[in-house]
């Protein structure tokens, strides 16, 4: 009878488990997104020598940019990233982008066409332009996250009695993508939801709640999940040192997923090969994990791996990897302070590279 009773227990157990609703089961019909960040530092220093001799200044301007659409007939993307920099008397500065428009054919299998630059005061000016096919796409989940992450939070507060369900989950998420109203509306269409329930202590949300709903809808982090793949063809024009022009194949994939409704993960990998000299490759890899803290503060994990056979330079070969991790506090809505610390080695170097910087950050939109 006992083990009767334990099995009927783990069977309990594990429907409850296959029923939870996760971030990435949300399918919007649309997912729009558009996020500008920038962040910068600065240093100034003044030695004890009436020459200046010891005096320096160094600073750093980075943006980045992404924006992406997808809906069931078509979609595009657009990411950027600049920097700007100065170390001593010397500037530099980087802008690397690239922008695609697909049209799908069926739920997942879609033509593409892509441009991509790579602009460098350090290696010159590269232009790809390249069509292909891919399959896959990517939703905004983080109506779904959201909510989740309400429920959650007003559970650990005692203001919840128990979770909300799925249905009621769905609901909170599509007042939550809701493009339009003002978050003092949604959180006050989400209070009246969750009282709708009978599931909150008294006939209202608590002060502590209701700020809590407010914070999440703050935090502006946007959640992707998804995957795509694609093959391209085209040309890659180099302006600078010297101008060339190749036929290129370039081979692709990204990956989002959110384990948690603070925390996501997201991978990408891209190869480019000159078709009339395959020896001549182009290699970028990269993954990030962040996690959102409580009382502002956010993880970050980057790792990013580039090989260069042959591509920049004829007759060189590098390969590089570079560690990223940083704290960041979120001080306002949409500023805060963050701590980056990096790890680098790359071909020819004695030893690994480091660094630890202090930036302040800005989230445009």
């Amino acid at each position: 009878m006992a083990c009767t009773l334990l099995l009927c227990l783990a069977a309990v157990s594990a429907f409850a488990q296959l029923g939870a609703l996760s971030a990435c089961d949300y399918e919007p019909p649309e997912s729009r997104i558009y996020d500008l960040g920038v962040q910068g530092s600065f240093n100034w220093y003044d030695g004890p020598y009436a020459d200046d001799r010891n005096r320096s200044m160094s600073a750093t301007l980075i943006s980045e940019y992404t924006s992406l659409f997808s809906s069931p007939s078509s979609g595009w993307a657009v990411d950027g990233r600049a920097e700007v920099r100065r170390d001593g008397v010397a500037w530099g500065a980087d802008l690397v982008g690239s922008g695609s428009l697909s049209m799908f054919f069926n739920e997942d299998l879609f033509g593409v066409g892509a441009v991509g630059f790579d602009a460098s005061t350090d290696t010159g000016y590269e232009l790809d332009v390249t069509a292909g096919i891919g399959q896959g796409r990517f939703r905004d989940v983080t109506p779904l996250a959201q909510a989740t992450e309400i429920q959650n939070t007003l559970l650990d507060l005692g203001e919840l009695l128990a979770p909300i369900g799925n249905i009621t989950l769905l609901e909170l998420a599509q007042i939550l993508g809701e493009v339009g109203p003002s978050n003092e509306d949604k959180v006050v269409r989400l209070s009246q939801q969750l009282v709708n329930t009978e599931l909150v202590l008294g006939d209202e949300l608590g002060v502590r709640a209701l700020l809590a709903i407010e914070d999440v809808l703050n935090s502006n982090d946007t959640r992707l999940c998804g995957y795509d793949v694609q093959a391209r063809l085209g040309v890659s024009a180099r302006f600078l040192p010297e101008f060339s022009l190749a036929s290129t194949g370039i081979v692709s994939g990204r990956y989002a997923v959110v384990p948690t409704p603070v925390s996501r993960f997201r991978a990408s990998g891209e190869a480019k090969v000159r078709l009339a000299h395959p020896e001549e490759v182009s290699l970028i890899a990269e993954a990030s994990y962040s996690h959102r803290l409580p009382d502002g503060w956010t993880g970050r994990l980057d790792y990013r791996i580039a090989l260069d056979r042959e591509w920049t330079a004829p007759d060189t070969t590098t390969l590089s990897h570079t560690l990223f991790a940083s704290l960041n506090l979120q001080v306002f809505d949409s500023a805060g302070l963050s701590l980056v610390g990096s790890a680098q080695h790359k071909t020819g170097d004695e030893e690994l590279t480091f660094s630890l910087s202090v930036y302040l950050e800005a989230e445009i939109f």
